[in-house]
């Protein structure tokens, strides 16, 4: 009884030794996370968007877009994230931005464990290579704490892939546990649907036609009413749309055919391969002839990965085809690395795995080494550079600056905002080009402006609103192409009741009787 005893002892004891790579690399990621963290409301609109629905499950309006006067129904974002968000707001009885992100955090954490687990069962002894270059990706930590779905939802699709590898007959619970993430993956993002075929896909090839049935069944569980309930709501289907719009932002261009298809397809796969995915991976080299050189190098070097591999017809290989078709289809204004990021890990393990083809080729015993130490070195350089500026921003925010970091336009757009939320009475309606910040920071009711040229749609838009929030956002000149001219126009009906200093925002007042 005592051997026995020692031995059980002696097992518990050796889990740590036996999983020291997946420590080292769990405790990197949570000092980056802590380093890079950014505590303020990111400056995308999503995360506005998933804070406000979930509040409005919290609230029992249902699923509404509470930012808007009438409050329809939503019926974009799936609902897996706003419910996921719910735990927080519930737990910290309102919107909470700091909750939500170290939810957002915890599940990086959770990647960081699943692609541990998918690199040692593809490379063995050999994994913590990949998993070197893959944690010091600077995307993987920038991401984790802004509320938007790419980390929760490369957790999901991770865990799927990590189960399904180790599932067999011994371990049928593994695809119980991998459909099961599969879907959730679906409910957090539209996107996930090249998860949901790649499953599919897998099950079909391995011939496992009892588990594809039951994994299609739990699927059109979970995706019909969902389907049904939107088709109820006569908001069409918001993705399919934009997709096959030529321009989201300019619907009067219309919808793409057969030859634009093509030409998206090939501006994205140049924009992807000698853009964003050598920036991407490593960040220090931006934009530049060495980019595109990196690109080719490493793309090349996944497609061969890739070409050694498909004869597994593993759920890696099957999730990386429709991944990747995901990718290359969409709009092309929406190309960047927001988009990669659920795909990324998945690219990492085909490089090394042409890496590691072309050293056995090369005959050089460290060459995997040598090219991993450059590149870990490159990114480690990178996110000192980041830890530095956060450190210093976070030090200005916990002083009282609340916009520490922000850029001069975001800095304006928000203290406009702060001046609609203590001069605005709380009834008026804002029009504004970013209307979910509007509500989220200031609780008044808010509607974005027609993205159309036809200035007679534009000019009614107006005259529901009470308040006009003109922006001077660097990173876009929507306002100033499609809402000047109309305000121009109705110039006579305008009253100007604030402005910043430059890059100017102007709030603007609508006389309704003039």
């Amino acid at each position: 009884m005592t051997v026995r005893s020692g031995s059980r002892v002696s097992a518990r004891q050796s889990w740590p030794r036996r999983n020291k790579w997946l420590l080292v690399f769990l405790a990197v990621y949570a000092l980056l996370s802590v380093l890079l963290f950014d505590p303020k409301v990111s400056v995308g609109g999503d995360n506005a968007v998933y804070l406000t629905l979930a509040k409005s499950i919290a609230t029992g309006k249902g699923y509404v877009q509470l930012h808007l006067p009438d409050e329809p129904a939503h019926a974009q974002y799936p609902f897996g994230f706003p419910v996921l968000l719910l735990l927080v707001h519930v737990l910290s009885g309102g919107v909470n931005v700091l909750g939500a992100k170290l939810l957002v955090v915890l599940a990086g954490i959770g990647a960081v464990f699943f692609m541990y687990g998918i690199c040692e069962h593809l490379f063995k002894k050999k994994a913590w290579v990949v998993m070197a270059l893959m944690v010091s990706v600077p995307m993987f930590v920038t991401y984790n704490h802004k509320v938007l779905t790419e980390i929760p939802f490369l957790c999901f699709s991770m865990g799927t892939i990590y189960f399904l590898l180790k599932a067999s007959v011994k371990r049928r619970a593994f695809y119980w546990i991998g459909f099961g993430l599969a879907i959730c993956a679906f409910l957090l993002r539209t996107a996930g649907i090249s998860l949901i075929m790649g499953v599919t896909l897998f099950l079909l090839l391995r011939k496992q036609y009892k588990y594809l049935g039951i994994f299609v069944l739990l699927f059109l569980v979970a995706f019909v009413p969902w389907q049904i309930r939107n088709a109820s709501l006569g908001q069409g289907h918001p993705y399919l749309e934009q997709f096959l719009a030529k321009n989201p932002y300019q619907v009067e261009l219309g919808r793409i055919g057969v030859s634009d298809l093509v030409d998206r397809v090939w501006r994205n796969l140049l924009t992807y391969s000698f853009g964003v995915v050598p920036t991407g991976l490593v960040s220090l080299l931006k934009q530049s002839a060495l980019a595109w050189v990196a690109g080719g190098v490493l793309v090349g070097l996944a497609i061969a990965g890739f070409v050694r591999k498909i004869r597994n017809r593993s759920v890696v290989e099957a999730y990386a085809l429709f991944g990747a078709l995901a990718l290359v289809i969409w709009p092309a204004v929406w190309t960047g690395d927001r988009f990669l990021l659920s795909l990324l890990p998945v690219l990492v393990i085909y490089i090394f795995t042409g890496l590691f083809w072309l050293e056995s080729k090369l005959k050089w015993r460290y060459f995997v080494l040598a090219i991993t130490g450059i590149l870990v070195l490159l990114n480690g350089i990178k996110i000192v550079q980041m830890a530095q500026a956060a450190v210093t921003d976070n030090i200005r925010y916990l002083k009282g600056d609340r916009d520490a970091g922000d850029s001069p336009d975001w800095r304006h757009c928000f203290e406009a905002i702060e001046w609609i939320r203590t001069n605005v009475e709380t009834e008026c309606v804002v029009m504004a080009r970013k209307p979910e910040f509007v509500y989220l920071l200031s609780g008044h009711k808010s509607i974005c402006y027609p993205l159309t040229r036809d200035r007679a749609e534009v000019i009614e838009a107006i005259g529901k609103a009470d308040y006009v929030l003109f922006d001077n956002f660097r990173w876009t000149g929507l306002t100033e192409r499609l809402l000047e001219p109309a305000l121009w126009e109705e110039r006579g009906r305008l009253l100007l009741a604030y402005e910043t200093g430059p890059p100017k925002f102007y709030v603007v007042k609508v006389k309704k009787e003039w």
